[in-house]
């Protein structure tokens, strides 16, 4: 399983961004990655956004899980709970992306 999060927008627009790979981890930390994925109810793609936040940050989270790929688009007002602790984790892992 492969998880990717870009995320981008808040007050200052940094971009961040991170992909772990749960081949790459050991066992016991490639369980707990599956675990918040299967957690987060993260199962259809899609973008959900709240139209009246401004300065919100973004993020795009891409599972890709075997064959399948699922990419969604939440901000802070439209993140599941259920999701918080994945995006949390990922958070952790992410780093600036330099501009283009």
């Amino acid at each position: 399983m492969k998880v990717r999060l870009v995320q981008s927008g808040g007050l200052l627009g940094i971009v961040r961004s991170c992909e772990i790979d749960s081949t790459s981890l050991g066992r016991e930390a490639a369980l707990e990655l599956e675990r918040m994925v299967r957690a987060s109810g993260i199962s259809v793609s899609g973008a959900h956004l709240s139209e009246s936040a401004r300065d919100l940050h973004t993020y795009e989270i891409t599972i890709e899980d075997g064959d399948r790929t699922v990419t969604v688009v939440f901000d802070d007002a439209s993140m599941p709970a259920a999701a918080k602790p994945m995006i949390g984790y990922l958070k952790q892992h992410a780093r600036p992306v330099p501009p283009a």
